[in-house]
């Protein structure tokens, strides 16, 4: 059937083929020439997207084994996090990395080694993949673990879907006694300050900063951090888990009800009206705050959003980072969802992430969002930085390569010409990948 879909930015549509398999059967047989697999399409920009055959995955979402002792659990990769937690909490366990969304399928952070907010301390989540079933361009389904096939494991992690379409996946999940979050908020005044503190909660199992795009030059970088951990308890908590968003944002605004003077405004509230602080928080509430709004992305209006994240290194972080806010700061290139965090280095190939730190924003449709964003392009690619494309919908080509040249590799583009590039996106398209 043919459907228009976008990204999560809503800043690329297309009309594609797609179909919905319900089985492993009816999957085969949607395998063909230039196909990418597709879940919730929570990925922004158009690295789920592609005309001639998109297959989502997401009736392929059956549970095929938990072991509630040993916390290893086997599913299909359509199943999302939303149901994966319904089944996990109440018996004690999580995932040992989750996205800021709960509507992503397991497919999905497999593809992207999706990172969270403790990656400074264990990584991506493909550190917790055990093995996986993938089906290559011959529709053979073939197993991949660390020992069997572990190239094709390798860098299907972060492959970003180009490698095959993955059917069922093992994961290791993480033990914890209580549903409940610790959580310190600290509220820093500038980027040093900010800085100083995301390095002093290394330890913290979870760490973030928000951060404001607005400020004035003398507070560039103040922001909100936010460290937390699982309350520990001897008593274990049953969660009261709900899956109901507070409200859906209807697709009906033909403008973005954010623009440059809103988020300036929403910028400055929500930074004075912070305190810091300790409380006891919900996994909802810490994890996945902007799923309390189903579509969301709807308040961009019809032009979308454009996300953006990279990754810069620890060495001159300070002046790297500086030079980013100073940029998107002069050309009023302001974003209200805005992210500063911490991380160890790549634990597969094509994963994003470095021993630094990442930058994310969700930035308007701007007509000059993209000259200024090319802007930005140049430093991360100064201070040796990468980036993310699970955000991406516009990045050159030719900077591509430069800030992400493990795409280029040899044992990549060895496993790409093997399936005659099978399997391809816009973005990889877009990108020669």
């Amino acid at each position: 059937m043919k459907k228009k879909i976008s990204g999560w930015g809503r800043n690329i549509t297309s009309d594609v083929n797609i179909s919905f398999p319900k089985n492993l059967k009816e999957l085969k047989k949607e395998i063909k020439k230039n196909c990418i697999a597709r879940g919730l399409g929570r990925s922004y920009g158009d690295s789920s997207i592609q005309p001639n055959k998109t297959v989502v995955t997401t009736k392929l979402n059956n549970i095929i084994n938990f072991n509630e002792k040993t916390g290893i659990l086997e599913s299909e990769c359509g199943v999302s996090i939303k149901q994966l937690n319904e089944i996990i909490i109440n018996k004690g366990w999580f995932l040992p990395v989750t996205p800021g969304s709960k509507n992503i399928t397991l497919g999905g952070m497999i593809a992207a080694n999706v990172h969270g907010k403790n990656h400074h301390k264990v990584g991506g989540f493909g550190k917790y993949v055990i093995s996986f079933k993938i089906l290559d361009n011959k529709n053979r389904l073939i197993l991949c673990n660390r020992k069997k096939n572990n190239k094709l494991f390798n860098y299907t992690i972060g492959g970003m879907g180009l490698t095959g379409v993955i059917y069922s996946s093992k994961i290791k999940l993480k033990k914890i006694s209580s549903d409940l979050i610790y959580e310190e908020k600290i509220k820093c005044k500038n980027l040093k300050e900010t800085l100083f503190n995301i390095n002093k909660s290394k330890n913290w199992e979870y760490n973030v900063s928000w951060i404001d795009t607005s400020p004035s030059n003398t507070e560039i970088g103040r922001s909100i951090v936010s460290r937390g951990h699982f309350y520990k308890t001897k008593k274990k908590k049953i969660l009261n888990y709900s899956t109901k968003e507070i409200f859906t944002l209807p697709n009906i605004f033909p403008f973005s009800l954010l623009n440059r003077f809103i988020i300036k405004i929403l910028n400055t509230l929500y930074f004075n009206f912070s305190k810091s602080g300790k409380n006891l928080t919900s996994i909802n509430d810490f994890f996945y705050p902007l799923d309390k709004i189903k579509n969301s992305n709807n308040i961009y209006g019809k032009k979308g959003f454009i996300s953006y994240q990279v990754s810069v290194p620890f060495k001159n972080s300070y002046k790297s980072i500086f030079e980013i806010l100073m940029t998107i700061k002069k050309y009023k290139a302001y974003s209200f969802v805005s992210v500063l965090k911490s991380m160890k280095k790549k634990d597969f190939p094509l994963s994003f992430g470095q021993n630094g730190f990442t930058l994310v924003f969700d930035f308007p449709n701007y007509r000059d969002i993209k000259m200024i964003l090319d802007k930005v392009d140049d430093i991360v690619l100064k201070y040796n930085g990468e980036i993310y494309l699970v955000k991406d919908s516009i990045i050159e080509k030719k900077k591509f390569r430069h800030l992400n040249s493990e795409f280029y590799n040899h044992e990549f583009i060895k496993l790409r010409k093997k399936s005659n590039y099978f399997f391809n996106s816009l973005q990889s398209q877009r990108l020669e990948l």
